[in-house]
């Protein structure tokens, strides 16, 4: 059995791509300001969904079909045919999709919000979105008219399949270059929802939400407004956690629900502890672990069930949960910051004293030269005020004695 190295390198960009957006979000809303949020995949579900109707909708109404059932399986082949077909509206329904998801993630962001928020601990906070999180799966899973219930809606095709038709003579080309077009705009999109958590991160407004997070009583104390701030944050994690539900379900294809378990939070959780809480670049890092761990279970249980025909590949789905819980303690226990602990915002004013223009340099901090000389100045001076103060000594004595 060859092993496909090019479509793995796809697969493995792709979920990465994904992957990182969600643990941005996460850090932001946790690593930055504190607010713990165990309901992460609810957002992550609810752009899938959003994407999926709408996509399933607008397809056919945009090239003048009749939409029908969007479950039924000629609905499904008639999606595919038109975006194929017609790349104007293929690629226009997929930014509507990706526009409503993000909309839809900010908006139940937002209300989820208000109840959450009441709470005085923030693991109770936690517990209602985890709760929230759940109940909309199994709503979903046994509602028929919602996202064709526990079958899932499938039909939602790559935006960028209608590029196969430029390659008729390769089935290898045409499944490989809109699939490695699409994963290209994925990881573009997670390079821009690390530089947007970055620049949140060195600004005044990160500097509120950490102080949010490790002192909230001084934050309200000096007149912040906790509550506001923390609905604020909320609805920016989860309109990045919409739009990376949205590139999901149109890179696998099908909405369905098993795609949205509490596991999914946990790992999300497992990348951001591991890479650093309030650190995004540590972050990327976390998050390469879990997509290795995550394309590697899969690819390996191909592999095993290639080789040994009675081998159960779900076994190695299971075990990689399995790894993830082993890391995650040995964290707690050895690493409680991270393997990239969180580091010191800089700001413009940081670049303007002596160690932050060092630094942006590559320079050498003169802190040792600077305090040279201050010793040295200080050294003169009490040189100067022991001699006064000798003279001004003598002096005295010297009148009393004329005095005598």
């Amino acid at each position: 059995m060859s092993f496909d190295y090019v479509g793995f390198a796809i697969a493995f960009t792709t979920v990465y791509g994904i992957y990182s957006m969600l643990g941005v979000s996460l850090n932001l809303e946790y690593g930055y300001a504190g607010q713990p949020n165990f309901g992460q995949v609810l957002f992550y579900a609810i752009g899938a969904y959003v994407a999926g109707t709408i996509a399933a909708n607008l397809l056919p109404m945009l090239a003048g079909v009749a939409t029908g059932n969007i479950c039924d399986v000629s609905s499904l082949v008639q999606r595919e045919a038109i975006a194929i077909a017609d790349p104007v509206i293929s690629v226009s329904v997929w930014v509507l999709a990706l526009i409503f998801s993000m909309a839809a993630g900010g908006i139940i962001g937002l209300v989820v919000s208000y109840p959450a928020l009441r709470v005085k601990e923030e693991w109770f906070l936690s517990m209602i979105l985890l709760v929230a999180g759940e109940m909309f799966r199994i709503f979903v899973q046994n509602t028929q008219q919602v996202g064709c219930g526990f079958n899932g809606l499938a039909g939602i095709v790559n935006p960028l399949n209608w590029i196969e038709k430029y390659f008729p003579g390769s089935q290898v080309l045409q499944a490989e270059v809109p699939s490695g077009l699409y994963a290209g705009i994925v990881l573009a999109l997670a390079i821009a929802c690390f530089l947007i958590a970055q620049r949140i991160g060195n600004s005044p407004y990160g500097r509120l939400l950490k102080s949010i997070r490790d002192d909230k009583v001084a934050s309200e104390s000096l007149g912040k407004d906790v509550s506001k701030v923390r609905k604020q944050i909320m609805i920016i994690g989860s309109i990045m956690a919409g739009l990376a539900g949205a590139l999901y379900v149109y890179y696998i294809g099908t909405a369905v629900t098993d795609d949205y378990i509490p596991a999914v939070t946990f790992s999300i959780w497992v990348m951001m502890i591991l890479g650093g809480y309030a650190n995004n670049r540590g972050l990327l890092v976390g998050a390469f672990v879990i997509t290795m761990l995550d394309r590697g279970s899969l690819v390996l249980g191909v592999l095993m069930e290639g080789w040994f025909p009675n081998f159960n590949p779900s076994l190695l789905i299971y075990a990689r949960y399995m790894v993830e819980s082993v890391v995650l303690i040995l964290l707690l226990v050895f690493r409680q910051k991270g393997l990239f602990p969180e580091t010191r915002i800089k700001t413009k004013a940081y670049t303007l004293f002596d160690f932050g223009a060092s630094k942006a340099q590559g320079k050498k901090e003169p802190v040792t030269e600077s305090l040279t000389e201050g010793s040295k100045q200080g050294e003169v001076q009490s040189n100067q005020v022991a001699t006064d103060s000798s003279l001004v000594d003598s002096d005295t004595s010297g009148g009393s004695s004329r005095t005598k």
